[in-house]
């Protein structure tokens, strides 16, 4: 149903508070799937999972949402084939997918009304988003080659190219949740992919214009209510940077109060993280052009397992630090930061101060460009 690419990039942290219970009841019937298999519906982070098993072509969850909708990836067996799964946003109410297979192609999706706008989604807006995806993908092997080659030059111009090529895609994104402004499905684009490429302020200025329904969402109220005692998320600009304090991948311990008198750009990610390691060339282009200029990155890593975090700093050649208390989605840091989705990053003053949000690549270029001359 979607690109392939969100199977392993989409990250949504932990849940608030559970409310009144609210259930979704989810049918499945597909012929042909294989008779006894495990079924995973999986909400990435904290990496809660149901499972069930496929009996004549049939199978159903009864999943408790009073946590809100959210997105979860639905997947047959546990190959990890993202042509036996799919992804979903689901909220209280009922869906019945139905279809003569094989898994999950060319399925009808039908049920609540939330049912009806994530298909317009996937019908209307994800073809734009995925041949977009295809085409960065490309240019970010190309970036990869400019970096690893020190062509500082090459390399900004891909970093426009890909920020430029990204917009239309993006700009149909944002059509669709101004039109459906209390539609809880439009949090699955506002999370995946808005998040990463818009500002603070057209962020603030989209996410005032949602409905209550949209409002309500685990997502949206993630990115709202989150961090400093409840204030609104994006209220974290011009506030103190939340102290930290953890163990690098060698065992050592590092504090952001190490890098006190620089730009520090703060960078949670994982290694499973697909949009995550994508990102990584821009990074080390910015990373190199500005290490010797009073900038650093701090990452920190929502892995849960130390040798895939360091598996992961090898195969992308990190030299930067990189920090984690290998909790996951729940890390205490990630926690206190708001981070709800990842990638995501804050860039810190010389002073300790958050002075930007959700700043890499072209946009992390401009900022430092201004600020260090």
């Amino acid at each position: 149903m979607l690109n392939k690419g969100l199977f392993l990039g989409l990250a949504l942290c932990t849940a608030l508070g559970a409310n009144a219970q609210k259930r979704l009841q989810l049918d499945v019937n597909i012929k042909g799937l294989p008779e006894g298999d495990r079924v995973y519906l999986w909400a990435p982070l904290p990496q809660v999972t149901d499972s069930a098993f496929v009996k004549n072509g049939h199978f159903s969850f009864d999943v408790d949402m009073s946590r809100g909708g959210t997105t979860y990836i639905l997947q047959v067996g546990s190959s990890g084939d993202p042509n036996q799964g799919v992804v979903l946003y689901l909220e209280a109410g009922k869906m019945n997918i139905t279809g003569k297979g094989p898994y999950f192609k060319d399925a009808v999706y039908t049920g609540s009304p939330f049912v009806a706008d994530w298909t317009d989604i996937d019908k209307n807006v994800m073809p734009q988003l995925t041949a977009a995806g295809t085409k960065k993908e490309a240019l970010e092997a190309k970036l990869g080659t400019a970096v690893s080659l020190g062509d500082q030059e090459a390399a900004t111009a891909i970093q426009k190219e890909i920020s430029q090529m990204m917009t239309p895609a993006l700009n149909t994104c944002v059509e669709w949740v101004n039109k459906h402004p209390n539609a809880g499905a439009g949090s699955f684009l506002i999370n995946a992919y808005l998040s990463q490429y818009m500002s603070r302020d057209e962020m603030k200025d989209l996410l005032t214009k949602l409905g209550p329904d949209a409002r309500n969402t685990f997502t949206i109220k993630r990115m709202t209510t989150q961090s400093f005692g409840g204030e609104n998320m994006l209220g974290l600009m011009n506030k103190m940077a939340p102290g930290i304090k953890l163990s690098d991948n060698n065992g050592k311990t590092v504090s952001l109060e190490d890098f006190k008198g620089k730009y520090v750009l703060v960078d949670f990610w994982a290694s499973w993280c697909k949009p995550c390691r994508e990102s990584l060339p821009a990074l080390v282009n910015v990373y190199n052009k500005y290490k010797d200029k009073g900038f650093t990155i701090l990452s920190v890593s929502l892995d849960d397992k130390k040798e895939k975090w360091a598996q992961a700093i090898a195969e992308e050649k990190l030299t930067w630090p990189q920090v984690s208390d290998l909790k996951g989605g729940a890390s205490p840091i990630a926690t206190e930061y708001g981070v709800m989705a990842i990638p995501a990053t804050f860039l810190v003053d010389p002073n300790g101060k958050i002075i930007a949000l959700g700043a890499t690549g072209e946009r992390l270029d401009q900022k430092l460009a201004e600020l260090i001359k």
